[in-house]
């Protein structure tokens, strides 16, 4: 595999993280009561769709395509989701956890892909700056699981 394709898989993944991020955060936005909630996931969702044509660029540079869709796992944890608020009508704290664990994912894959050394320098510094955007998201959504 090219040093060009380990880069675009390395993005796509990422993308698909993003998507993954966006749809869960509109799904928690239906799920939740707190209108304070509801705005915020929004604004999340909105965030993760901007992130993504921010990393669309860079696939034109390697010379890759970008691959559409979430992943299995994300679709997964949006069932997840659907069952537990169903289950528990509806709960803010669930949905808060469910989303918390949704960010760790999302960094895990931001680490694994920040770990390859070969990303162009104009890609590590957009995808490190969206990494630390949502870990403060993630830390406001921890915040916020504790008091709900």
């Amino acid at each position: 595999m090219s040093t060009n394709s380990k880069q675009v898989d390395a993005l796509n993944k990422l993308i698909t993280t993003l998507y993954d991020g966006e749809e869960g955060y509109k799904e928690a936005a239906t799920d939740v009561e707190n209108v304070a909630l509801k705005t915020r996931f929004r604004s999340l969702a909105q965030q993760r769709y901007d992130f993504g044509h921010e990393l669309k660029p860079f696939f034109d540079v390697l010379g890759g395509k970008v691959d559409k869709g979430s992943s299995l796992a994300a679709g997964a944890h949006r069932i997840w989701i659907d069952l537990k608020t169903a289950v528990v009508g509806n709960d803010d704290a669930a949905v808060l956890a469910e989303v918390v664990r949704g960010e760790e994912s999302a960094l895990e894959s931001y680490s694994e892909v920040l770990a390859h050394n070969d990303l162009p320098a104009a890609a590590r510094t957009t995808i490190t700056a969206q990494r630390d955007k949502i870990q403060t998201a993630l830390n406001e959504m921890r915040k916020m699981k504790k008091v709900a």
